[in-house]
């Protein structure tokens, strides 16, 4: 089924009819009970979408992001971020950010990681409904400077150093001409610097 995707993937250019009739398969495959099925479903999904089968397939990606497998819910992030850039009538604005909201707090943190790429492009356009997430994104930060995260996500005994950036990514995009959110952040950033000259 995985070669099938990725051949399809390869093969069928965004205009193919053939893709059309992958819909099915999809919708099959998102709502299977098999944890391995939906994930390959979620990753051809990235790669296959059209703005026809999105209304198709929406409501059982968003489903997803509730689902018992972390690595599930991690797919359905970038699977719900692609379908919402092809056509963001498919949930409001408002529904992504808080949805990105409670995810930010998922107890798996590759999940949560996967959701800061995601806010930081949002951010990037208007970071207004992020300002309030300060403390919370502060807190993360320290938890991974700290070394609170599993080892698995350790670079070079250096603790998530992906998810360390992208933090700091939003941080700089909310506290950009805000003093009040910037004072929420120096100490931690100070910090982060000085962890990051020791090693």
């Amino acid at each position: 089924k995985k070669l099938g995707y990725l051949v399809c993937s390869a093969c069928l250019s965004p205009e193919n009819e053939f893709r059309f009739m992958l819909i099915n398969q999809l919708q099959r495959d998102l709502s299977s009970s098999h944890v391995l099925e939906t994930a390959c479903s979620l990753i051809a999904l990235c790669n296959l979408a059209t703005l026809d089968m999105i209304p198709a397939v929406s409501n059982a990606v968003i489903q997803a992001l509730d689902h018992g497998s972390d690595m599930i819910r991690k797919k359905a992030i970038h699977a719900l971020y692609k379908c919402y850039q092809m056509d963001p009538s498919i949930v409001s604005k408002d529904d992504l950010i808080a949805k990105l909201r409670k995810i930010l707090c998922d107890r798996d943190p590759g999940v949560m990681g996967a959701s800061l790429g995601i806010m930081e492009a949002l951010a990037k356009v208007n970071p207004t409904p992020f300002k309030d997430l300060v403390p919370s994104l502060v807190s993360i930060l320290k938890q991974i400077i700290e070394h609170r995260l599993p080892r698995e996500y350790d670079y070079h005994r250096m603790p998530a150093p992906w998810m360390q950036m992208s933090i700091l990514r939003i941080l700089r995009v909310i506290g950009k001409g805000d003093m009040q959110a910037s004072q929420g952040m120096y100490e931690m950033l100070g910090d982060c610097m000085k962890r990051a000259d020791i090693g």
